[in-house]
Formats: C-alpha cells, sequence, structure tokens
C-alpha cells in the first residue's frame, strides 16, 4: 500500500510539473519570470555601462558560463568578472544588448532569453572605432534567493566587423 501511494504521489508530481503546475503551489507565473529577467537586463546594461565588471559578473550565477567569440569560455564568477574587466578596460568599449524573446520552461526552474547586442570597440591597429552587431542566448535559472541569473550566456557576430579604412589584408 506505501509503494503504491509513493507511485502516485511521483506520477502526481510528473503530470503537475509536465502542465506547468509546481508541487508547493499551482501554476508558474511565466510573466513574472519574463518581467524578472527583462528587468535585469536593464540593470544589467547599466551595469555596462558603469563599467564595473563585479557589478556585471554579478548577473551570472556562481557556476555560470560565458562564450564569446575568439576567447575560451569563463567559467564562474571570478572568470567571468576578468573577462569582463579586460573587455571593459579597453579604450572606446561599450556593449547594449536586448532580448527580444523569453521562454520559460512549464515547470519554471530555466528560462531562456535570445536577443541582438552591439558592442563597440577600437582597432588595434588604427584606434578607430569598430562595431559589431550580434546575437546572443542566455540561458537563466532560479538562485536560492530567488533571483534569476545566468548560467549560459553565448554570443555571435551577424554582421561582419567594419574593416578599418586602409587595411586591406583579408
Amino acid at each position: 500500500m506505501a509503494a503504491q501511494k509513493i507511485r502516485f504521489g511521483c506520477a502526481a508530481t510528473l503530470a503537475l510539473t509536465a502542465c506547468g503546475v509546481t508541487p508547493g503551489g499551482g501554476a508558474v507565473d511565466t510573466a513574472k519570470v519574463i518581467d524578472a529577467i527583462k528587468s535585469d537586463e536593464v540593470r544589467w546594461n547599466a551595469d555596462l555601462k558603469s563599467g564595473d565588471a563585479a557589478k556585471v559578473a554579478a548577473h551570472y550565477a556562481p557556476d555560470g558560463l560565458l562564450m564569446t567569440p575568439g576567447a575560451p569560455p569563463a567559467v564562474k564568477t571570478a572568470a567571468i568578472r576578468d573577462m569582463l574587466n579586460t573587455a571593459i578596460g579597453q579604450p572606446g568599449f561599450s556593449l547594449s544588448f536586448a532580448s527580444d524573446h523569453v521562454d520559460v520552461s512549464a515547470s519554471g526552474d530555466v528560462a531562456v532569453a535570445r536577443g541582438a547586442y552591439r558592442k563597440i570597440s577600437q582597432d588595434g591597429k588604427t584606434g578607430a572605432p569598430v562595431t559589431e552587431i550580434g546575437s546572443y542566448v542566455t540561458v537563466y535559472k532560479p538562485q536560492p534567493d530567488g533571483a534569476w541569473k545566468a548560467v549560459l550566456d553565448i554570443n555571435t557576430p551577424t554582421a561582419a566587423t567594419p574593416t578599418p579604412q586602409g587595411d586591406t589584408t583579408p
């Protein structure tokens, strides 16, 4: 009899989770999760503009992963902060992004945002500004304090980086 109750309890939990209902209390409020992520994006962009790599890295979970073109993956907050510190410290650097779509799992334990970014940096040879536009995907998970943090962040350029005038290298 006890085994049947356990099996029934497990089956009920799986069925409720599949329907977007969490065992502890009702349906997942996906709109609330999306709003939390969109609000965090506003703060994240402000932190990027401030030039404070520690504030930017705080948007990642402690075991987060940041992958950018041409660089090895940065794993965990300290490595992410170091990678960001290098980028933010470059003259003329700026980065902004905005999601155009956020999906939240029915169980409410993961969300995925995708969107576009714009990065401006300086060409190492000429000092001329170089603009890169691209797309990104960020996977979020809720943390023990309820905050949604990035656990995986990957971006890729979608437009060719402008070649500085006078540079004829292929």
